[in-house]
C-alpha cells in the first residue's frame, strides 16, 4: 500500500540561535509520543550486530513509543528532522566493514546522540554507510528518508541518500518538504521566484496554493524569508507556529478512498538550538506542549511523554 507523506520542515533564526521544526502528516493511523533517551543507551544495533549507545542526551517525537526518532534536539542544541523521501536505488545492499553501516530508520537518532554540532556530522559523513540489508544479507527496515539539521550556529544542511550514496547540501533555504532532491526543489524555486527581489513578488495571487512538494516548498520559503524578524526565542516559535498554520493539511481533502484513510497533519513540533528544548501541539488540541532536558526527573532513564489529544479551551477571565 503507497502511503502519502506530505511533511515541511523550516527553520526561524533569531539573533543568537534558532528554532527548527516541522509538520507530521501521513496517511496510516499510527500513535505518536514524546520520548527522552539518556546517555549510554542502547537504541539499536548497527547492521554489523554491534550495539549503539547514545553518547549524548536526546529528546523528540517517536511512533508508538519506539525509540527510532522523527524529530529531536540534543543536550547540545543540535536539531535534526526526517521527512519521507522516495526515489530508486538509495540505499546499498550490502555492508561496508571499514564504515559505521546504519539503517536509515536509525541514523537520525545516531547523529543526534553522537554529534555535538552540524560540523561534526559533515566532518564524519563519509563514515557512515546506509544499506538495506545488514552483514547477514537479510533485509532491514529502510524507509526512504532524508534529513535536516541546524544547530545555534544557524548553519542548515540538508542530507540525501543519491545512487546509493550519502550527500551533504548547504541549505541557506532552510526547508525540506519531501521529493524531488533538493538540487530540484532550488531550481524550481528560483524559477518561480526572484530571490534578490522578494518584496516584489505578488504573493497573494501567485504564490503557490497547492500542497505537493514543490509547492509546499516556495510557499515554505517565501513565508519565512517574508516573515518578520525574531529577536528571541520566543518570537520564533511564535513566528513558526503562525508560519506551519499555513502549512498543515487538515483531515480530509486528501483521500485514499481504498483503504479509507485521510492524510493529514497529526502534529507540529519545534526545537531551540540556544535552549535546548522541545515544543509540539497536536492536531486535535491548540495547545503547544514544552519540554527541557532540566524538566527531566531521572536524566538516567528512558522516558515517555503523552500528549492531551482532546480539544481544549480556557476560560476568559
Amino acid at each position: 500500500m503507497k502511503k502519502n507523506n506530505m511533511c515541511t520542515g523550516i527553520k526561524i533564526d533569531y539573533k543568537d540561535g534558532c528554532v527548527m521544526g516541522r509538520t507530521m502528516d501521513y496517511e496510516y493511523p499510527l500513535n505518536y509520543n514524546v520520548l527522552y533517551l539518556p546517555r549510554n543507551y542502547n537504541y539499536c544495533n548497527d547492521l554489523m550486530g554491534n550495539p549503539l549507545y547514545t553518547k549524548y542526551k536526546v529528546m523528540g517525537v517517536c511512533f508508538e513509543n519506539k525509540d527510532p526518532l522523527k524529530d529531536g534536539v540534543n543536550e547540545h542544541g543540535l536539531i535534526g528532522i526526517t521527512n519521507v523521501f522516495s526515489g530508486f536505488n538509495l540505499y546499498a545492499n550490502q555492508v561496508e566493514a571499514e564504515k559505521v553501516n546504519i539503517s536509515s530508520l536509525n541514523y537520525l537518532n545516531y547523529a543526534l546522540t553522537n554529534y555535538k554540532n552540524v560540523e561534526e556530522i559533515v566532518e564524519d559523513l563519509p563514515n557512515i554507510h546506509m544499506s538495506a540489508k545488514d552483514h547477514k544479507g537479510e533485509d532491514v527496515i529502510s524507509p526512504g528518508f532524508h534529513f535536516m539539521f541546524t544547530d545555534s550556529s544557524k548553519r542548515c544542511i540538508v542530507i540525501e541518500p543519491k545512487k546509493r550514496e550519502l550527500v551533504c547540501f548547504e541549505n541557506p533555504y532552510g526547508v525540506m518538504t519531501n521529493s524531488p532532491g533538493f538540487e530540484s526543489h532550488i531550481r524550481r524555486l528560483k524559477k518561480n521566484l526572484d530571490l534578490e527581489n522578494l518584496e516584489d513578488f505578488q504573493s497573494a495571487k501567485n504564490l503557490p496554493g497547492a500542497y505537493d512538494p514543490v509547492s509546499r516548498y516556495i510557499k515554505a520559503f517565501y513565508l519565512t524569508k517574508m516573515n518578520v524578524k525574531s529577536n528571541d526565542h520566543k518570537e520564533a516559535f511564535l513566528n513558526f507556529y503562525n508560519i506551519m498554520g499555513v502549512m498543515t493539511l487538515p483531515n480530509g481533502f486528501i483521500r485514499n478512498k481504498k483503504y479509507n484513510y485521510n492524510t493529514y497533519t497529526r502534529y507540529i513540533c519545534a526545537y531551540d538550538s540556544k535552549h535546548r528544548l522541545l515544543t509540539v501541539k497536536s492536531n486535535t488540541n491548540p495547545t503547544v506542549y514544552q519540554l527541557e532536558f532540566k524538566d527531566i526527573a531521572d536524566e538516567n532513564k528512558r522516558q515517555a511523554f503523552f500528549l492531551d489529544t482532546s480539544f481544549k479551551t480556557e476560560k476568559l477571565n
